[in-house]
C-alpha cells in the first residue's frame, strides 16, 4: 500500500492544472446568496452526487478512515480478488484536502452543473450515458495501456466534463487566473499548455480529451 500512497502524493503535486482557475463570479453569488444548504440543494442531482462522492472520499482519506489502496484502480485486485467496486471509487480519488482539491471541485461544478443545466437539462439519460461513456472509455484507456499507471480517474474524468462542455460553448469567454481569457473552444488546451508548462505530463488531460471527443462525435 505504501507504494500507491507514494504514487498518488506524487500525482498530488504534479496535477497542478486544476489550481489555475478561480471561482467564477456565479459560483460566489450563489453563495453569497443564498445559505450554504440551499445552495447546495439547487445543484443538478447527478453533478451534486458526484461532488459529493468526490468531497466524502476526500474526507475519509483525509481522517483515515479509508486506506487510498483500497480506492484506486489495481486491475490484479479486480479480476483476481472480485474487487470490482475500484471501477467506481477510483473516480471519486482526488486527494487531501488542498488548494488543488478546492479548484477541482469548483471545476466540477462550474462544468457540471453548466452542462446538466444547460445542454441535458431535462435529457437526464442522455446525461447519464455522456458520464457512463466517458468511464467506460477512461477504464478501457487504464487496461489497454497499463504503461501509463493510471489508477486514479477522476482528473482525466473532470477534463472530460471539461472538454465537452468547450464543445457545446465554444464562443464563451473564461477567465484563467484573472489574468487573461479564453473561449470556450480553447480552453481544454489552456489548461493543458498550463501544465505542461508547469512540468505536468499531458497525458492525463490528453486521455480526458480523448474520452470527450468520442462522445461528441459519435
Amino acid at each position: 500500500s505504501g507504494c500507491w500512497r507514494r504514487r498518488l502524493h506524487a500525482r498530488r503535486q504534479t496535477d497542478l492544472r486544476f489550481s489555475r482557475e478561480s471561482p467564477t463570479p456565479e459560483l460566489r453569488e450563489a453563495m453569497a446568496s443564498s445559505g450554504p444548504a440551499e445552495w447546495y440543494n439547487s445543484l443538478p442531482q447527478i453533478t451534486r452526487v458526484f461532488g459529493t462522492l468526490c468531497v466524502a472520499t476526500t474526507i475519509a482519506m483525509e481522517f483515515n478512515l479509508v486506506d487510498p489502496f483500497y480506492l484506486v484502480l489495481d486491475w490484479g485486485m479486480v479480476f483476481k480478488k472480485f474487487q470490482i467496486w475500484r471501477l467506481a471509487t477510483c473516480f471519486f480519488v482526488i486527494g487531501g484536502f488542498s488548494w488543488n482539491f478546492l479548484m477541482r471541485v469548483i471545476l466540477i461544478h462550474n462544468y457540471g452543473v453548466a452542462l446538466e443545466k444547460g445542454v441535458f437539462q431535462f435529457k437526464v439519460a442522455e446525461f447519464l450515458y455522456m458520464l457512463l461513456f466517458g468511464a467506460v472509455t477512461l477504464l478501457s484507456i487504464s487496461f489497454l495501456l497499463p504503461s501509463f499507471n493510471l489508477v486514479v480517474l477522476n482528473g482525466p474524468f473532470v477534463f472530460m466534463l471539461l472538454y465537452v462542455w468547450s464543445k457545446h460553448y465554444p464562443t464563451q469567454n473564461v477567465s484563467i487566473m484573472g489574468l487573461f481569457q479564453v473561449q470556450g473552444f480553447y480552453l481544454p488546451w489552456a489548461f493543458l499548455m498550463i501544465n505542461m508548462v508547469l512540468g505536468g505530463s499531458p497525458w492525463q488531460d490528453l486521455f480526458g480529451i480523448f474520452a470527450g471527443h468520442m462522445h461528441y462525435f459519435l
